[in-house]
């Protein structure tokens, strides 16, 4: 994993080399008809990202763009989808069974499906009008997502510029690709601290994908509890179960963010709970024990390089707690649990290994 995560600005500025296409690929089958919306679905990973776009795809370009669970998709798709809807289904190996509900059912609805991938895209890319390859090779198999986490984000912000009918932002992403490459330097073991007993994740707005994604690689990296969420909620909620030894991770891409994350951190500090800002340049969050700096990147493409933080900080903390994050045999070895995912996900694959 140390590997795929250091060779994503490379990654990153070979995908973006490929702008052209992607944009292309929005333009030709994501960009809806009057009243008409672009629903991006997927699950884990592919819904972590969509949430995580949604800012740069609509504040910044003014899309419809809603992002949705696939469950919630394919359960619902008959009454709210129809012809003037576009839906873009991400999943890198095109066989998560309820993406794969979700895309039935969205164009069985008579909205346009595409399909975001890595490769030929499995039983979506025969269901889908179009399909878009980030094209990534893989390392080793069975690999916690890292590079195609990333890449998926750029390809979104490409594909929403292409649907949107506007301009590719060369520099703001190259921009962000830099913070990528900055965010490989700092110390994560001096950032992190001691091994903590709990990770609590927050942010607002279109980053809660983000942290959502960062638990979500806590939980399968390590057996370290993690949980993501609104920062206010926060305070309403999990705020009043955090013990002493947790760490607490504020994402604060903006300046409006960042003001409720450095009110928190005082207070959480106060307490004695360790509190670690990923702050852009203008968004900076003083009280925090430790800080990340992302440079001066915009908010909305700022999760492409958080993320990365995020990943550091999971394969950190699985070294430091015993786990080996390059196989994540501690998965796999747990042969009821392993099943029983493959079972609610992805039955299709069951006894193949995968």
């Amino acid at each position: 994993m140390a590997a795929d995560i250091a060779r994503q600005p490379a990654v990153l500025r070979t995908l973006l080399a490929r702008a052209d296409e992607f944009a292309a690929f929005g333009a030709a089958s994501l960009a809806p008809a009057p009243g008409g919306r672009v629903v991006v679905t997927g699950c884990g990973d592919g819904l972590f990202a969509a949430a995580a776009m949604a800012g740069f795809a609509r504040d910044r370009l003014g899309l419809a763009w809603c992002a949705e669970g696939a469950m919630t998709v394919a359960l619902g798709a008959a009454g709210r989808l129809g012809a003037q809807d576009r839906v873009l289904a991400i999943s890198m190996s095109g066989n998560v069974d309820r993406t794969v509900e979700a895309a039935t059912a969205a164009a069985a609805s008579g909205a346009r499906v595409a399909v975001l991938c890595n490769g030929a895209g499995g039983r979506l890319g025969q269901i889908a009008a179009a399909r878009v390859s980030l094209d990534i090779a893989d390392l080793a198999p069975f690999l916690c997502g890292t590079t195609s986490y990333t890449a998926t984000l750029l390809a979104l912000a490409l594909i929403a510029a292409g649907a949107a009918g506007a301009q590719v932002p060369h520099a703001g992403l190259a921009a962000a690709i830099d913070a990528v490459a900055a965010s490989l330097v700092p110390d994560i073991a001096a950032i992190a601290g001691p091994a903590p007993r709990g990770v609590r994740i927050l942010t607002a707005g279109a980053d809660t994908g983000t942290a959502q994604y960062g638990a979500a690689k806590l939980v399968e990296l390590t057996r370290t509890p993690a949980w993501a969420g609104d920062i206010e909620e926060f305070a309403h909620s999990q705020f009043w179960a955090v013990e002493r030894g947790e760490l607490i991770i504020m994402l604060a891409p903006s300046r409006a963010i960042a003001a409720y994350a450095n009110a928190n951190a005082r207070a959480l500090g106060a307490m004695g709970l360790r509190v670690v800002s990923v702050e852009t340049a203008e968004a900076p969050v003083p009280a925090a024990s430790a800080r990340v700096g992302l440079g001066p990147i915009d908010a909305d493409v700022a999760p492409i390089a958080s993320a990365v933080v995020l990943q550091r900080l999971a394969h950190h903390i699985a070294r430091a707690t015993g786990f080996d994050p390059d196989t994540r045999r501690h998965l796999k070895d747990d042969g009821a649990r392993f099943a029983a995912s493959r079972a609610m996900t992805r039955r299709s694959l069951l006894g193949t290994g995968l």
